[in-house]
Formats: structure tokens, C-alpha cells, sequence
């Protein structure tokens, strides 16, 4: 898929996540049918916070970069997925604070099982799922070439799995509604589109500053890991 292509795809379903918004008894049952796979909520707390901004910085990210160096794929430095990422979380805050939906926890009270702490307005687009979709999604669009080896395929699966589940838990613990991942993923493919300009991608790779700000960045997500409760930040 071109990069034209991507971008507009984005606008696409980011159109249609705002249309969903309108469909409330639809996006009801959508959190509902998605709560029933609530078994286990120690398992399931541990499985949204892959997408938490800190864990994403702290540790995923460079965890792929150094697999990319490991792999028989394209080594990916840890500003390429940072510094998109980053972006994207300024447009999920701010869009956030322009159309503050409120999330299930403020409608289907009595109706779902919700994962603490329940978080009542800035739905709309999902934080977690647009940290782990970016940093995945990205990694993956410059890590493989194509998809035309059995390991890309693999590697591609493998972690789109990943990506889906941790996006996809956001519903299923009653944080977030449908639409609200659908919105994270308009954001991270037309970021995808712009960061893998030839020029732009060049720019941030060979960056000095980015590449230790990058580093930095690391170093403070540990800090606030190690010294601060960072949910009550998200």
C-alpha cells in the first residue's frame, strides 16, 4: 500500500470512528459483547499497560529495536518509534481535550465489569491504543520490506497479534468504546504514511538530537516506572 494510500485510508477510518460516535446502542453492545472476555483481571492489568506510555517507552520500544538488530530485518532506532509516537500522543491529548466523550464508565455503570481505575471523560481517541498500535505498527513499516518471507510473516503476525490484544483490551476492560480504537488507528496510519517520507524518515534517523532525546525520554519513562503510581497519569 502507498504511503498516499495509508494516509487517506486513515482519514477513512478515523471519518468512520467519529460516525460509530453517533451509533450509542450500537457502541453499547459492542463493550458489552467484548466484557464478557473479562476472565481474569490480574491478567488482563497486565495486558493493557503494554500500551501504557511508559511501559511502551520504557520497554517495548527498545526491546523491538534491539530485535531488529538481531533479526534478518531492517534495523529500526529507537527515535523512529519514538518521536511518531510522540506526536501521536500530543494529537490523542488533544483531541481528547476538544471532544471529551465520556467513556463506559459514565453510561454502562451497572451493565459491565470495569478494570480500576475507572477514568470517566476523554474517551475518544484511546492512549494506550494508539501508544502500541504506533510503536508496533511503525516498527513493523520499517523493519520488513515486504511480506514475502516466511520470518516477515512471522514477525508480522506474531506482533499485530500482539498489537490487537492490547488495543483490544481497552474495550474489553470498559475503558474505552470501539470507536475510540478505531480513532488511535486513524492516527497511527497516517502518521506511519508521513514518518516513511524518504526525507522525514532520513531526517529523524540520522539525528543527533533525536536519537539522544529518544535515550533521554528512556531514562525519565524509568523514573516515573520505578518512583511514581503512572496510571494515575493516563
Amino acid at each position: 500500500m502507498s504511503k498516499l494510500h495509508t494516509f487517506i485510508g486513515g482519514i477513512i477510518v478515523f471519518c468512520f470512528s467519529l460516525i460509530l460516535k453517533i451509533f450509542t446502542d450500537l457502541e453499547s453492545k459492542i463493550v458489552i459483547f467484548f466484557n464478557q472476555f473479562l476472565f481474569d483481571l490480574t491478567f488482563f492489568s497486565f495486558l493493557t499497560e503494554i500500551g501504557n506510555g511508559f511501559f511502551a517507552t520504557a520497554i517495548l520500544i527498545p526491546c523491538l529495536s534491539i530485535l531488529s538488530s538481531k533479526l534478518k530485518i531492517n534495523y529500526v532506532p529507537v527515535q523512529l518509534m519514538i518521536v511518531p509516537a510522540l506526536c501521536i500522543g500530543l494529537d490523542v491529548q488533544f483531541l481528547k481535550y476538544i471532544l471529551s466523550f465520556e467513556r463506559p464508565a459514565s453510561i454502562l455503570t451497572d451493565e459491565i465489569i470495569f478494570l480500576e481505575p475507572i477514568f470517566i471523560a476523554g474517551s475518544f481517541p484511546s492512549g494506550h491504543a494508539a501508544t502500541v498500535l504506533s510503536v508496533i505498527l511503525i516498527w513493523l513499516s520499517f523493519a520488513l520490506n515486504d511480506l514475502k518471507s516466511k520470518e516477515s510473516k512471522t514477525i508480522f503476525s506474531f506482533f499485530i497479534l500482539i498489537a490487537l490484544s492490547v488495543a483490544l483490551s481497552r474495550v474489553i476492560i470498559g475503558a474505552h468504546w470501539f470507536s475510540d480504537i478505531l480513532g488511535s488507528l486513524a492516527l497511527v496510519l497516517m502518521a506511519i504514511a508521513i514518518f516513511n517520507i524518504n526525507f522525514i524518515k532520513a531526517f529523524f534517523e540520522k539525528s543527533i538530537f533525536f536519537k539522544y532525546f529518544s535515550f533521554m525520554l528512556i531514562g525519565l519513562s524509568w523514573f516515573g516506572i520505578l518512583f511514581f503510581d503512572i496510571s494515575d497519569y493516563l
